[in-house]
């Protein structure tokens, strides 16, 4: 999650609490908010119609979401305990952590969560310990998640409070929290995957430009010459000097696989990574903050198609092919950037998954406010024509065909602030869990229609009854309720009529 957007957060709350009170006729002359009476407002305005059913839009910077199928754990991010979930009303009210939790909670056989709990605790948190205000020995505003075969799970840092962020692997088995590496000054670590091959992938975020070449740009980054899913390492030290300059690992080494503004190697039409292109092929701007990946392995694994998301207004996906050579590096063969002209853009591309069929979910993070219209005014820039904010708010699927991609916006996994989801699929149906960040967010879980298609789901949202006191003893109860069943094309025939 880019720290820069953080600033909409107050006024995207403000909004969807005056659409619950005083909803605005749609079309009107500042925006087109719709009314929670639309027959598709639990979808275009989710969070709204939640908290009108008695759903609880109290969690605040809700992260990344993974499961570990192998012993159905959910394991959850939330990066600041603030807010809402600290003020002492509501359904939560707990102790404030300014280093953020990573929850956990146990599935059922048909993929059910009905408890959630603290796991990780970060801190403690010392105001006064600027360039470190949250320990350096522990994790400090939980982000990007990433699950390895052996069901450890490595958490990226999304922080203020330690000088450089940190990746760091907590081992269920037995409770330890090891450091494995971290990124260059002024950079989040974001999109940690672990492909089933070991390598693990990560993206640098907005580093600053006084680092270390190639550091001094956003990067996509691969660890060779260590398997992440069986290799064991010896924890990395605090970098100090010159060191906290460039990004390190505790083993292995890094290869830089994208930077941002550099040419995409053998792209046919001359795109630069990170470049954000109008439909009419002019460049709008070259998005400096690379984060939520996509591995789509082919054959024997070794190769495939990793998607880049680019967390901006507009958004964007770059998508290169890889193939890793005799000497266990990567050879980056060729690649573009995703073409969104189909879908009138994209928006805020921020965390991501992959399906268990292979494709990639990008997620559009913060909804843009749809009663005013200067929310997408770079929408409007990147069409050459009038935008409309229903666009964009959705969890996009992605797969390669021929020399471009297949794009479709999952319009019946509802709208809100995706940070990203987890698809689960088996014997118990197609089952999503969201990621939902800002202030004042919600618990949001997907039943697909149909296993293995996500085109027409049954969205429900979380009621939450807080047990075991305000610190780290707590845990939230789920009671889950039923928003609305609808399928892609009924959504996107309401968003057309919504046109400017």
């Amino acid at each position: 999650m880019n720290r820069r957007i953080l600033s909409v957060l107050l006024l995207i709350t403000t909004v969807i609490v005056l659409s619950v009170v005083l909803p605005v006729t749609a079309q009107d002359a500042a925006g087109n908010m719709i009314p929670l009476d639309h027959p598709f407002a639990a979808f275009l305005e989710s969070r709204a119609y939640g908290a009108s059913l008695g759903a609880t839009a109290e969690f605040n910077k809700m992260e990344w979401v993974v499961v570990d199928e192998a012993n159905m754990k959910l394991y959850m991010a939330m990066s600041d305990i603030t807010g809402a979930m600290t003020d002492g009303t509501g359904e939560i009210s707990v102790d404030e952590n300014r280093c953020g939790i990573v929850y956990t909670a146990d599935l059922s056989a048909d993929y059910m969560m009905t408890e959630l709990r603290p796991l990780v605790v970060g801190g403690p948190f010392n105001p006064d310990g600027a360039p470190n205000r949250c320990d350096v020995n522990n994790i400090s505003n939980p982000d990007g998640l990433a699950l390895d075969a052996q069901g450890r799970l490595w958490i990226a840092e999304d922080t203020s409070n330690h000088r450089n962020n940190m990746i760091w692997v907590y081992d269920p088995a037995d409770g330890s929290l090891t450091r494995f590496g971290y990124t260059p000054r002024g950079a989040e670590w974001t999109g940690p995957y672990i492909a089933p091959n070991g390598t693990l992938f990560f993206s640098n975020q907005h580093p600053s430009a006084t680092n270390i070449f190639p550091y001094n740009a956003g990067t996509v980054l691969a660890v060779v010459g260590f398997n992440a899913n069986t290799d064991e390492f010896e924890e990395i030290a605090v970098p100090e000097g010159e060191a906290q300059l460039v990004a390190s690992v505790a083993a292995g080494e890094l290869q830089v696989i994208a930077r941002s503004g550099d040419p995409i190697p053998n792209s046919f039409s001359g795109d630069v990574f990170g470049g954000i292109y109008r439909p009419d092929g002019s460049l709008q701007y070259v998005n400096n903050d690379p984060d939520g990946l996509m591995w789509l392995p082919i054959g024997d694994g070794n190769q495939g198609w990793l998607y880049i998301n680019y967390e901006g207004i507009p958004g964007g996906v770059g998508r290169v092919y890889l193939d890793m050579n005799a000497e266990g590096r990567y050879d980056v063969l060729d690649g573009q950037m995703v073409d969104f002209s189909s879908v009138n853009g994209t928006w805020t591309n921020c965390g991501s998954s992959v399906t268990p069929w292979n494709t990639g979910l990008t997620s559009e993070e913060y909804e843009p406010i749809a009663a005013d219209f200067n929310n997408v005014a770079g929408m409007d820039d990147y069409l050459g024509a009038p935008s409309n904010p229903y666009d964009y708010g959705w969890l996009v699927e992605l797969r390669p065909n021929g020399v471009g991609d297949s794009v479709t916006k999952r319009f019946a996994l509802g709208r809100f602030s995706h940070e990203n989801a987890w698809v689960l699929d088996g014997d118990a149906g197609t089952v999503v869990y969201h990621g939902d960040d800002g202030g004042n967010v919600m618990l949001f879980r997907s039943v697909a229609v149909e296993a293995g298609d996500l085109s027409a789901a049954t969205l429900f949202a979380g009621r939450v009854t807080q047990m075991g006191g305000t610190g780290a003893e707590h845990y939230f109860q789920i009671e889950w309720i039923e928003l609305g069943t609808a399928t892609d094309a009924d959504i996107e025939a309401a968003i057309r009529e919504l046109d400017r």
